[in-house]
């Protein structure tokens, strides 16, 4: 069984696609924090309904190294576009906008939304395997 046709498990997986891309790019940022001129980015958030319909997010791509592997997604591909970030409140005199404390918010913000992810799926793969199972276990 293919669970990424069933479409609670690709909105998932597309959630936790998007919030480890999301890390990457805040990671990028606080990195530069002292980069002079350096502008932060962010990914623009998903919209769910295209999700649903199968349109707007790129899908997930399928690869396996070897035959006996499991069916897996390939991080370093980006399907999600970083856009630059809205003007921040502060700007170093050098030009850096970056502010370590608003990246880390969105880092804890970004952590939560793949937690949520994960624990649906985990909620929901328990609920398919009761099914299968039947109640008796």
């Amino acid at each position: 069984m293919d669970l990424s046709n069933l479409k609670l498990f690709k909105m998932a997986m597309t959630r936790m696609d998007w919030a480890a891309q999301r890390q990457k790019v805040l990671s990028q940022n606080i990195a530069n924090a002292d980069t002079p001129n350096f502008r932060p980015k962010d990914l623009k958030q998903i919209n769910f309904k295209d999700v649903l319909r199968g349109t707007g997010v790129a899908p997930v791509p399928v690869a396996r190294t070897n035959v006996n592997h499991l069916k897996g997604t390939i991080p370093e591909q980006e399907h999600f576009r970083a856009k630059g970030s809205a003007k921040t409140f502060e700007e170093a005199p050098d030009g850096n906008q970056v502010v370590v404390e608003e990246q880390m918010q969105k880092v804890g913000d970004t952590r939560g939304d793949y937690n949520t992810a994960v624990t649906l799926m985990q909620a929901h793969m328990k609920m398919l395997s009761m099914a299968v199972k039947g109640n008796g276990g």
